[in-house]
């Protein structure tokens, strides 16, 4: 059961417990008044007419007296009797009374004849006034009042009860709901829905309710308390991350560690026996007929890219100082096509470089300039399919950078992989066919150089990588500032 109904009940119980009690004094102390009444009335009576009854010498004289008198009451009736024992049954009295009972000249008797249960009659209050006169010594004055107003004193007092009661329930019942309803049970409505959106976890949810009473108190409270968790989640949120970006970063650094020790072993394991190839193939090439001198050539061509390929992964796991000296741009891009061109041939893909008019000199590396170009351009290689075109190009960016465009048609880069296209070890290439390093090693020989590298959607379809370089090394490392 709810708050407000219980406060009803509550209420209801209390003001019929109290007009109970307060109905059932009243009706005891108008009983009592009602007797005191009677009996006062009786006694006033029966002494006026017992001096009227002493200027009387005769029986019969005291008997018309009585009469008389009865005849000006209503309520009461009044009779003369005789006291004796053997009194004529039209002298006597109603109650018989002991001798020791019998008033004496100037006193009188109440009594009470209570109803019988065969008979038909009410409760009498009778009184006795001793009245004697000459030829009746033991006569008195008979008053008799039947107790019916009593009763209807009970009945009123209980009616007057029950219709208070019925009121009071009716109106006091209609002011705790009413009361109820908009000072109890409007605010817990609202603290309920407050505290389930705060189970819920809207913490932002739980407005508080402007009252100066324990209800604002609560809601206040809950509202803190909401704050306080959305904070805490919000913090428990970015520490989460923060851990998982370590972790992602401890990960990373063990399989650079790895990486690295897999370099020294494949560069020790394999440059060897890759040097003895290398060596005979010039011996053939030297000694052999045109057919194998290209066989020849091939051998040392394929085993110069097999070095190479482990050189690169051990530069990446073993990075060295990069060795900064003025080149031209379009000649380290016209290098990376003439490396590629065989490659693109083979895809069926066609590079586009038109050299730029004039020369457009940086201070870089350029061994790992052309490095960064030559893997931005690999991997445009492998998204353009057959028939497709790649277009290069070298040009200014105001005083301070060169930009390098390598220009696919492929499908371009989705949102999701944009974020991670430059992580170690990410690739959409299927198993076996890409480590995931290209354009990671691009982008940090890019850094390193003080520039960076973008990638967009171009408007004819396929994705845009653009290589910022810095013209100077003043100009590198106000870019980093940037």
């Amino acid at each position: 059961m709810k708050l407000v109904p219980k406060l009803a009940l509550a209420l209801f119980a209390g003001v019929v417990l109290v007009v109970a009690v307060f109905t059932a004094w009243r009706v005891h102390s108008e009983i009592q008044a009602f007797d005191q009444d009677a009996r006062r009335d009786q006694r006033i009576v029966g002494v006026t007419a017992s001096a009227a009854l002493a200027k009387t010498r005769t029986r019969e004289d005291a008997i018309r007296l009585a009469r008389r008198v009865d005849a000006s009451r209503e309520n009461i009736t009044i009779r003369f009797v005789s006291l004796e024992p053997t009194a004529l049954a039209t002298l006597a009295p109603r109650m018989p009374l002991a001798p020791s009972e019998i008033p004496k000249p100037g006193a009188l008797k109440q009594l009470v004849r209570a109803r019988t249960p065969d008979v038909d009659s009410v409760d009498e209050l009778i009184t006795y006034v001793a009245a004697p006169v000459v030829d009746e010594p033991l006569g008195a004055i008979e008053l008799t009042q039947p107790l019916t107003s009593r009763k209807e004193y009970i009945w009123r007092g209980v009616v007057s009860g029950l219709v208070s009661s019925l009121a009071m329930l009716f109106v006091g019942g209609g002011t705790i709901v009413l009361i109820g309803a908009r000072i109890v049970g409007q605010p817990v409505s609202e603290l309920i829905v407050a505290a389930r959106n705060i189970g819920a976890g809207k913490f932002d949810a739980a407005a508080p309710i402007e009252r100066p009473d324990e209800f604002g108190e609560i809601a206040r409270a809950l509202s803190s308390m909401g704050r306080e968790l959305s904070a805490e989640r919000r913090r428990s949120k970015a520490e989460a991350e923060a851990k998982i970006d370590a972790l992602e970063q401890l990960r990373h650094a063990e399989r650079l560690t790895t990486l690295g020790k897999l370099a020294s072993v494949l560069a020790h394991e394999i440059g060897t026996p890759l040097n003895v190839i290398a060596g005979h193939s010039k011996l053939v090439a030297r000694f052999g007929n045109e057919a194998t001198q290209e066989s020849a050539n091939a051998i040392s061509s394929q085993s110069e890219r097999i070095t190479g390929i482990v050189r690169r992964v051990l530069d990446y796991a073993r990075r060295r100082p990069a060795r900064h000296v003025e080149v031209d741009a379009a000649t380290v891009m016209l290098r990376s096509c003439a490396l590629l061109r065989s490659l693109a041939e083979q895809t069926g893909v066609t590079l586009e470089f038109e050299p730029p008019a004039h020369a457009l000199p940086i201070h870089a590396d350029p061994d790992q300039l052309q490095q960064a170009i030559t893997n931005v351009i690999v991997n445009a290689i492998y998204v353009t399919p057959r028939g497709g075109a790649i277009s290069l190009a070298v040009r200014d960016q105001g005083q301070q950078f060169v930009v390098f465009d390598v220009g696919d048609s492929g499908p371009g880069v989705d949102a999701a992989v944009r974020d991670r296209i430059f992580e170690p070890f990410f690739t959409t290439k299927p198993p076996g066919e890409g480590t995931g390093l290209g354009l990671s090693v691009a982008r940090d020989i890019v850094r390193e150089h003080g520039g960076r590298i973008e990638v967009s959607a171009r408007a004819q379809g396929g994705a845009l990588f653009q290589l910022y370089l810095a013209r100077s090394l003043g100009d590198a490392s106000t870019s980093n500032d940037r």
